[in-house]
C-alpha cells in the first residue's frame, strides 16, 4: 500500500509538472543513466505542450484562423492552466475554451470569438453524433393536412442549433478554403442549424422565424405549435414550406403524424 501511495503522488507530480514551467521535475525522478532529468524533462514538457496546443487548434481550426496561430497558441497555454486534459483521451477536451475566452481582457476586442467557438463545438458534436437515416419528402406526402398540423419531428441525432448576437455563421464561412477574406461583413446576429445528416458536418443560417421553428420542433412541440413560436417573430413564416426544407436538408429522421389521436376501437 504505501508504494501504490507514493507511485499514485509521484504520477500526480508527474502530471502537474509537465503543464506547469514553475514547477520543477518531480523529486527522485532519473533519466535512463540515473542521473538528472532536466533536459531530458523540458523536451518532454514542450512536447507535451506542442501536442495539446495542436489538439485543441485542430478543434477550433477557425477561431484559429480568426487570431492568428501565435495568439491562438498564447491563448491555449492559458487555457492549458486553467483546464487540463483529464485522460488521454482527447476527443471531449476543450469544450471549456468558449467560457475561458468571455473571461479573457485581452480579448474584450473581440467579443464575438466566444460564440464562434461554440459554433466550433457544435460542428464537432454534430462529426461525432450518432449515425441516422433521413426520411425523405414521400414520408410527408399523403398526410392529411389536420395530421400534419398536430405532427411531431424527431431531428437528427447531430442538429444543433445556436443563436448569436453576432454573425457567427458568416465569420466562420470566411474562414473556409476558397473564401473572400475581404468581403464586407454585416454585423448583425445570425442562428445557424449544425447537421451531419450523412458524411458531412453541414451549416446552415436561419431566420430567426425559422430558429424559433425548429427549436420548438427539437423541444418536441407539433408543427403547429411551432409554427406559432415562429410567427411570433414573422407573422408570415410558411411553416410548411420550412418542413419540406429541414426534410431536404436531411435534417428529420421520423415524423409522427397526430400522435395525440385516439385510436378508434
Amino acid at each position: 500500500m504505501p508504494h501504490e501511495i507514493t507511485h499514485a503522488a509521484t504520477q500526480a507530480a508527474l502530471a502537474a509538472a509537465i503543464l506547469d514551467t514553475d514547477l520543477p521535475p518531480p523529486a527522485g525522478l532519473l533519466g535512463r543513466d540515473g542521473g538528472p532529468v532536466g533536459r531530458r524533462f523540458a523536451v518532454h514538457r514542450a512536447t507535451t505542450t506542442f501536442g495539446l496546443i495542436g489538439a485543441l487548434a485542430t478543434r477550433y481550426p477557425v477561431t484559429e484562423k480568426l487570431l492568428g496561430v501565435d495568439t491562438f497558441a498564447d491563448l491555449a497555454r492559458a487555457f492549458l492552466a486553467h483546464d487540463r486534459p483529464p485522460t488521454a483521451l482527447l476527443l471531449d477536451w476543450g469544450e471549456a475554451l468558449p467560457d475561458f475566452v468571455e473571461t479573457l481582457d485581452d480579448l474584450a476586442e473581440w467579443p464575438f470569438l466566444a460564440d464562434v467557438a461554440r459554433l466550433e463545438v457544435a460542428w464537432t458534436r454534430a462529426h461525432h453524433a450518432a449515425e441516422a437515416d433521413p426520411i425523405g419528402l414521400d414520408a410527408l406526402v399523403g398526410l392529411a393536412p389536420e395530421d400534419l398540423a398536430a405532427a411531431r419531428a424527431t431531428l437528427h441525432p447531430s442538429a444543433n442549433l445556436f443563436a448569436s448576437a453576432f454573425p457567427i455563421a458568416t465569420l466562420w464561412a470566411s474562414q473556409q478554403d476558397g473564401a473572400d477574406g475581404d468581403a464586407e461583413i454585416d454585423w448583425s446576429a445570425e442562428a445557424v442549424l449544425v447537421v451531419r445528416p450523412h458524411a458531412d458536418v453541414l451549416l446552415h443560417r436561419l431566420t430567426p422565424a425559422a430558429h424559433a421553428f425548429v427549436a420548438a420542433l427539437a423541444a418536441g412541440h407539433d408543427v403547429t405549435d411551432a409554427s406559432l413560436a415562429a410567427a411570433e417573430t414573422d407573422p408570415g413564416f410558411d411553416a410548411g414550406a420550412h418542413l419540406v426544407g429541414l426534410v431536404r436538408l436531411g435534417t428529420v429522421v421520423a415524423i409522427e403524424a397526430n400522435p395525440d389521436a385516439e385510436t378508434a376501437p
